[in-house]
């Protein structure tokens, strides 16, 4: 941020607009990305002294992620992405904030692992009590000595230099606010190609309908 501030702020006048437009554009990216390193370090504080507290609302799944896509289109660019929520899936008791956050850190972890023009999925359904929303990638998966450990705080997977800076809090995060709402998150490798799997379950509330594909075709 500084070099490329500086740069602009010595040599402006006599630089080309297209590359005034690039140094502006790196300090805003980098700015962004300080922007999210500043808070990634306030949500994991507020995790670990027990401080948080969910703002709850019924909400559907599918805003939510619409919402989360939105946010992170910059950083999924370079990505196809496949989204299936089905509309009918009950409400979720939750915080749309803490819930889109997670999904935003899960997104931003697939796009640091996954190679640029492959997929990035997202997809949901109601199981047994329970709303089912799954982020996956076709990166190169996780190792088997990761996995117990991706959602340590500060744990990163290793995979050469072309991974893009992070903290090593995303991950750690994402398991403090869906459990402080009720919910499970998990990771796994896929089964039907390379690629990583992070499943969230949320419970949901007693009074909202689930559809039962079993009980939906008795007579």
């Amino acid at each position: 941020i500084m070099g490329a501030a500086g740069t602009l702020r010595e040599f402006a006048p006599a630089l080309p607009e297209a590359d005034r437009a690039d140094l502006l554009s790196t300090v805003l990216d980098e700015s962004e990305r300080l922007n999210r390193f500043i808070a990634n370090l306030l949500d994991m504080t507020k995790i670990e002294s027990g401080a948080m507290e969910p703002n709850y609302g019924f909400h559907y799944v599918g805003d939510i992620v619409g919402t989360a896509l939105h946010r992170a289109r910059k950083i999924i660019g370079e990505h196809k992405t496949e989204m299936d929520i089905p509309t009918d899936l009950p409400m979720l008791r939750v915080d749309p904030v803490l819930f889109e956050q997670a999904l935003f850190n899960l997104l931003d972890n697939a796009a640091k692992y996954a190679p640029p023009a492959s997929t990035i999925r997202l997809q949901g359904w109601a199981d047994n009590g329970s709303v089912i929303v799954q982020v996956m990638d076709e990166g190169p998966g996780i190792p088997p000595a990761d996995l117990e450990r991706i959602f340590d705080t500060f744990h990163r997977v290793r995979k050469g230099d072309q991974v893009r800076a992070g903290t090593g809090l995303g991950l750690s995060i994402c398991r403090g606010f869906i459990e402080a709402m009720g919910g499970t998150i998990s990771a796994a490798n896929r089964t039907d190609r390379s690629g990583a799997v992070f499943t969230i379950r949320m419970p949901v509330p007693a009074d909202q309908h689930v559809n039962d594909p079993v009980m939906d075709d008795l007579p």
